[in-house]
This record gives C-alpha cells, structure tokens and sequence, in this order.
C-alpha cells in the first residue's frame, strides 16, 4: 500500500502508536518504510494490527530493519526457524514479568524486538513498555551529572533457567547508564532489574540502593504505555530505550 495511505495514531502521551494500512505480508517499498521508521524513532513502540503473516514473512520485515539477532534460548522455533522463537504459555495466564530491556547483558544487543500475537489468554498477557528517554529527562541535573560518569555490568546470571536459555552461552558486558540513542541522539537510562548486576568498580552490596531506586524510578505510570493484545497484533519496540514487562 503507498505511504500516503499510511495512518499513524498515538496510543499514550509517553510512547506508541499503531500503524494502519501496511501488510506485511507483501514487499514494503521504500517510501513506506521511511514513513514506518520515522514513526519508529519518534514513538518507540509500534503496533501493526491485524497482521496475517508467515514466520518467513515475519523475517522478511526484520531484516528491513538490519541483521537479524540469534537469541541463545532453548525456547522452541517456530516452525524450527532459528530466527524466530515461540512463546508458548500452553493456555495459562502469562507469568508476571519484571522490567527489562532485552538481551541488555550482549555487548551489542538487538536494536528492536519484534512479536506477533497467534493465540491470546482470555485475562492477562498485557504487555506494558516504559520511555527511558522520558526517565532520563525528568531526573534531577544533579542526578544526570552523577549518572553520566558511571557504566554498568549487565549478565544473565538468574535469568536463564527461567527463560530457557543456556547459561553457557550467557555473556557478560558493561553499558554507560546513560545511553545516547545513535539515530536520535536523546539520552535515555539504560539499566534493568533483569540484566543489571552492579555498577563497575562497585560492589553488588554497594550498587544496590542506587540499582533499587533507579527500577522502581523508569518504570512509574507517567511513562509508560500499556498495551492489550488482540489476535493478528505485531508490535515491535525500541530496545535502546524502551523497558517492557508483561502483566
């Protein structure tokens, strides 16, 4: 469908909005994709509903996006396609989460993540994502001064066994807590109770309390979006700065 037949609609004050008049099951023309990506960089977190697509289709609009990312899970692959992954909650309400960024322990982790809804629970299974540009934005000056001279170590220890991922293939690296964003050049915070062990050169014991405030801090109503899901939903989010959670 041409660009101009595109609608992009705002869904919160924070971040997101959907995308109406794309199939994603046909070839994207360029003129398309840069209306789709500058609605990406200004609203973080994009819902195309209504989308009937194949995992091999599914990869098609991933890889417009850049190289695709291999996650190291034992998690089953859709239709036994690496790149793609099946979360599959076998008709029981999703577990609660807690806020991430994904993969945010690999050196250079995936620039977005990409999800398509088959089946949906009957209650539940809400997926909400937080605007860590509007976190870095509202704190204190004294607090970003303070923020901005540390990095942080990111790894998976306690996260694999719960998301089935070989803990040999776990790697370990270190992020500026505040992150410049390369395509918009906004800072954004970029730590997460999942992934984020301590600053470095600190301690566990010593990073804490600062680690504890700054969760609870990102992740507050006034910046967040909640999505709830239908059949069809592809939504796809900017991991260098969003955080997400399901409920």
């Amino acid at each position: 469908m041409p660009a101009h037949q595109l609608t992009v609609t705002p869904l919160a004050g924070s971040l997101g909005a959907r995308v109406t008049g794309v199939d994603l099951a046909k070839p994207i023309d360029e003129e398309t994709m840069a209306v789709v990506r500058k609605a990406f960089l200004d609203y973080g977190v994009i819902v195309y509903p209504g989308q009937e697509i194949t995992p091999e289709q599914h990869i098609a609009f991933a890889t417009r996006w850049g190289e695709l990312h291999l996650m190291p899970t034992l998690l089953s692959r859709l239709d036994h396609n690496p790149a793609v992954i099946e979360i599959d909650h076998q008709g029981r309400p999703p577990t609660t989460d807690i806020w991430h960024s994904d993969m945010s322990m690999e050196e250079r982790p995936p620039m977005a993540s990409l999800l398509l809804a088959r089946h949906i629970p009957p209650a539940g299974g809400d997926t909400m994502f937080a605007s860590q540009y509007l976190a870095y934005e509202k704190l204190s000056e004294g607090m970003k001064a303070l923020l901005s001279r540390l990095n942080a170590v990111h790894d998976g220890a306690g996260f694999g066994v719960n998301a089935k991922i070989d803990p040999e293939k776990l790697p370990r690296s270190v992020h500026p807590v505040v992150r410049t964003h390369p395509e918009t050049g906004r800072k954004a915070l970029y730590v997460n109770a999942v992934f984020t062990r301590r600053f470095e050169n600190m301690t566990v014991e010593e990073s804490a309390a600062l680690l504890g405030w700054l969760y609870s801090y990102c992740s507050q109503p006034n910046f967040t979006f909640r999505h709830r899901w239908s059949v069809g939903d592809l939504v796809m989010w900017d991991n260098r700065k969003i955080g997400l959670r399901t409920v």
